[in-house]
């Protein structure tokens, strides 16, 4: 008989991939209440996932404020 060996930093690092793909729907609320709460619970508990999905909210944030708003001319490339 032979004994599997878990590797705790490897079964980590698999999660830790699967959250991060799964972080621009969490942020979109696109994820079902059990798949939400993992990533959260993860995310508490890691500190590269938390700080990652925190710089992906910011930035989601941030291009969504530019929404309607006007995109300047660039004189200088304007009249080429």
């Amino acid at each position: 008989m032979t004994s599997t060996t878990i590797n705790p930093i490897k079964r980590h690092r698999e999660r830790c991939r699967e959250v991060r793909a799964q972080m621009s729907d969490y942020l979109d609320d696109d994820l079902d209440g059990p798949s939400a709460k993992a990533i959260e619970r993860h995310t508490r508990f890691c500190p590269n996932c938390r700080r990652m999905l925190e710089n992906l909210r910011r930035t989601v944030s941030g291009l969504r404020s530019l929404r309607g708003q006007a995109i300047p001319v660039d004189e200088a490339g304007a009249q080429d």
